[in-house]
């Protein structure tokens, strides 16, 4: 995928264990032609380490949700802090030890910085 300035979408800035992370979402240009979902790729800095690359991870709005509204934020969170225990194991079988470690190790800060911003709902 090549990514420009016009794919960017929105920019996340938690501060995890004492580090800037950097979650940057970029609209993917594709639509579910069953659902009408919209996919959102995810990039993932903490600190200077690149956590995921673009083609890593994404996660998909709800065709009558705007791709860079709160409540897609508040997805790219939830996507970011899914950890073990969350769902199940074999979604994480790609997963590179250095992700599983960021999963585990923020998991539930990042899920916290979501409800606190965005509501429990989200």
């Amino acid at each position: 995928m090549s990514l420009s300035a016009s794919n960017f979408l929105f920019q996340l800035r938690p501060r995890l264990g004492g580090k800037l992370c950097r979650i940057y979402a970029y609209d993917a240009n594709h639509t579910d032609p069953v659902t009408g979902h919209m996919r959102i790729d995810v990039e993932v800095y903490h600190g200077p380490e690149c956590i995921f690359r673009v083609g890593d991870t994404y996660c998909a709005v709800n065709r009558w949700t705007a791709i860079d509204s709160d409540a897609a934020k508040a997805l790219v969170l939830s996507l970011v802090a899914m950890k073990p225990g969350d769902t199940d194991s074999d979604y994480f079988e790609h997963y590179t030890p250095e992700q599983l470690a960021f999963a585990e190790a923020y998991g539930d800060e990042l899920t916290m910085i979501r409800y606190h911003r965005f509501g429990e709902d989200s």
